[in-house]
């Protein structure tokens, strides 16, 4: 039999409108809308500029969620998951409570593998193990697309403490509203199908669900309308953001398709349950902390050029980004002024003509730059790299403490006072 694709991506498009229209997709988006706000606040600390608008950060993020809403609600209706059968009831107040500990931990990756490894090993929850597996794949295969396609949106600049020196870098981080559509089922007696049920292929789910239907009756998937939300963290130091961006989405989907393999070969072979449910938390582990340490052990790469001054972002609507300057070029010269610091290039701003010329050196190629400053206040539009008397700047460490956390830590502190 073939496979209504048409009727199904239809179908599939109708009711991830349903959600858009929902309260909470909204309030969703408001907290998207405020992450970004933080993010902004935090490049205007440190830079005294802003960089692309938060109008503009949240109508891609509308975007790209709504893309990302339609390919992950497409692999969770191919393979099958069904959310009666994907234990929400307990890996959400799972995730909720590890992200008491530490940010990073809200993620259905360790939510849901834990899940899984507690029902392998004592049948408790009542969850089916590659069902929640199959989950977490699917939305992780979603996030790998999605950080693919995104390119330089939500790359900040930002000051980091690298070792015992100012460097020059982008945090990555991006906010995902999913509209997503997943399968419930419903026992219906069997010859008495409403009008507008089609019938699917015999290989049709890819997972089984699990349980057989009363008897007379047979099982018939229909669509529900669910609200989630992605998100995406990293940091770029010794590689482009570009780069980095593509190097994790290639990680994340290797991890993603491993996960979803052993997820339906865990439906096949009961053995393979737990080696499945380890791989989600252990796996996902393991690719954060392999590509950080790559990431951090490698030559940064925005730090002050032997000659010139480095380019580490340009401001929307600036003088340099109409020009065509990039980040990682460097300013050799302003109408023939020297710019070896950022004084020397402020000080060649107030002094240069009008009408003026950037000798840029970009992948070892000297090149000129032509420009004009309006009447009035001077500024060229730039980011530079920090030359290391910066006084704002960030550290790196390993997600954020929890509320929990913090709490403990406080506690903490006050007991040694009192003694």
């Amino acid at each position: 039999m073939p496979v209504p694709w048409f009727d199904l991506l239809q179908l599939l498009v109708l009711t991830m409108i349903s959600v858009l229209v929902e309260p909470l997709f909204w309030a969703v988006m408001a907290l998207v809308t405020h992450q970004y706000w933080q993010m902004q606040r935090s490049q205007m600390s440190m830079f005294g500029v802003a960089g692309t608008p938060i109008s503009r950060q949240v109508k891609w993020a509308l975007f790209y969620g709504t893309v990302g809403g339609l390919l992950g609600s497409v692999v969770l209706t191919l393979v099958g998951v069904n959310i009666e059968r994907m234990g929400f009831q307990y890996i959400w107040p799972l995730a909720i409570f590890l992200a008491l500990i530490n940010l990073r931990f809200l993620c259905f990756a360790y939510a849901g593998g834990i899940v899984a490894i507690a029902n392998a090993l004592f049948g408790w929850p009542n969850v089916d193990v590659p069902q929640v597996l199959a989950l977490v794949a699917a939305l992780h295969v979603t996030e790998s697309v999605l950080i693919a396609i995104s390119g330089r949106y939500g790359a900040t600049p930002v000051i980091i403490k690298h070792g015992d020196r100012l460097v020059g870098g982008f945090n990555l981080q991006n906010f995902w509203p999913l509209p997503l559509v997943v399968l419930a089922t419903v026992a219906m007696q069997s010859g008495a199908l409403p009008e507008g049920v089609f019938h699917t292929p015999d290989w049709w789910p890819l997972l089984p669900l699990g349980i057989e239907p009363p008897a007379g009756s047979e099982w018939v998937y229909v669509m529900m309308p669910v609200v989630a939300a992605l998100g995406y963290a990293d940091v770029a130091i010794s590689s482009t953001p570009e780069q980095r961006r593509r190097h994790s989405a290639i990680s994340l989907a290797l991890y993603s398709l491993s996960l979803l393999a052993m997820a339906l070969l865990a439906a096949k072979f009961a053995w393979l349950k737990l080696p499945a449910a380890l791989l989600s938390p252990l796996g996902h582990e393991y690719l954060v902390r392999r590509d950080s340490r790559m990431e951090l052990a490698g030559k940064p790469r925005y730090v002050p050029p032997e000659t010139g001054v480095m380019v580490l972002d340009t401001i929307e609507g600036g003088i340099a980004r109409q020009m065509g300057l990039r980040t990682g070029d460097v300013v050799l010269d302003l109408s023939g002024m020297p710019t070896d610091r950022g004084g020397a290039l402020a000080h060649a701003i107030d002094w240069a003509p009008p009408l003026f010329e950037l000798k840029v050196l970009r992948d070892g190629q000297e090149m000129l730059l032509s420009g004009r400053f309006p009447p009035g206040l001077r500024q060229l539009g730039i980011i530079l790299v920090p030359e290391g008397h910066e006084t704002y700047y960030v550290t790196m460490q390993s997600g954020s403490d929890g509320p929990l956390v913090r709490l403990i830590r406080r506690a903490g502190r006050y007991l040694r006072r009192e003694k």
